[in-house]
């Protein structure tokens, strides 16, 4: 296989990743107010979370549902698992990384791009955007990707896609991005408060 074809494929996750995530930044707004232009905007130093913090915050599952969790990421959830691996070497090769902890069966990292997306066991969130009810909506993401494990990719990320691309194009459709699916479900998944 060519180089610019292992790139080509290897940006795919990257434009996924980026084209889910920019509503990330509403995501780590307060989810009592809906999100505006002004509050998808970056927040500010004293608004981001430590991710020590935030992953001390985290509930945690038993081993025997982490182990029957990984078991389904390396088999029912493949599609999304190979995107993320995909995705996170990318980072890694561009120092894109800033940090990374594991939670339960998940790996959180950390990215300088302000994104956020669910692909597999892997949470991608930028440091811009890091709090712990942006890291409970993508967990959210994960379980949504168990329910429908291959077929994740087409229902919840097809429809984030889009509704994200809607978003950047009207700030009146962006207004409501979390109170549409897959984003409520995601929330109340997650545990987003």
């Amino acid at each position: 296989m060519k180089v610019a074809s292992l790139v080509a494929i290897a940006l795919i996750p990257c434009w996924l990743a980026l084209a889910v995530g920019l509503p990330a930044r509403a995501a780590s707004a307060e989810t009592s107010d809906p999100p505006t232009a002004d509050s998808v905007s970056l927040k500010t130093a004293e608004e981001v979370q430590d991710l020590s913090t935030i992953i001390s915050n985290f509930p945690r599952v038993s081993k025997e549902t982490q182990v029957r969790r990984s078991i389904a990421q390396a088999a029912f959830c493949l599609p999304q698992n190979v995107l993320g691996t995909l995705f996170y070497g990318l980072l890694q090769l561009t120092g894109g990384v800033v940090d990374t902890a594991n939670v339960n069966e998940i790996k959180i990292i950390v990215t300088r791009p302000p994104i956020g997306a669910s692909l597999g066991r892997y949470i991608f969130l930028g440091k811009s955007v890091l709090t712990e009810n942006a890291v409970r909506h993508e967990y959210g993401h994960t379980m949504q990707g168990y329910k429908h494990g291959p077929f994740y990719l087409l229902f919840e990320g097809l429809v984030s896609f889009v509704q994200a691309a809607f978003s950047l194009l009207s700030p009146s459709f962006a207004d409501g991005y979390f109170d549409r699916w897959p984003e409520n479900e995601a929330n109340k998944l997650g545990g987003v408060t």
